[in-house]
């Protein structure tokens, strides 16, 4: 379907500066009505967003995304939402790797929940410790405080 699109459609997006440079690439969106576990006796969802990517070095569109925000949300938006999930994975696997959030072995519902606090609030350490670090951080935060 995405590959009938006119090249008009695709629009060239950057949506956050990377390590080596901004991350840019073709994306289109459209809203559908998705069939997606429709019996005949079920009930109907309904229009959603279809976002699909395309980078300029592939021959086809190679991701697509279901999204059911408003049908006013802009495509630059979309795309944000849709790019988002690395930063959730990395945290994520970050919290198993180095803040043990899977070593948990105990049984009750209070101690599992304890673990997870801890190893989010250590995660939340560490993320503010990287921002500290990072050059002009404080200074750019004291002149937001003290602006009119």
């Amino acid at each position: 379907m995405s590959r009938s699109w006119p090249l008009q459609r695709w629009q060239r997006v950057t949506w956050r500066e990377g390590t080596k440079g901004q991350l840019t690439s073709r994306f289109a969106a459209t809203r559908v009505f998705p069939s997606h576990g429709y019996e005949h006796t079920g009930t109907k969802e309904g229009t959603q967003w279809l976002l699909a990517e395309w980078p300029e070095e592939e021959v086809a569109p190679t991701k697509f995304w279901l999204a059911d925000l408003p049908a006013t949300t802009e495509l630059l938006i979309l795309v944000r939402y849709a790019k988002i999930r690395w930063w959730i994975e990395q945290g994520y696997r970050q919290m198993k790797d180095e803040l043990g959030l899977d070593h948990y072995e105990g049984r009750s519902w209070q101690g599992w929940h304890h673990h997870v606090t801890m190893t989010m609030l250590a995660f939340g350490f560490l993320a503010l410790e990287a921002l500290y670090h990072k050059n002009n951080f404080w200074t750019a935060l004291d002149s937001a405080e003290s602006a009119p």
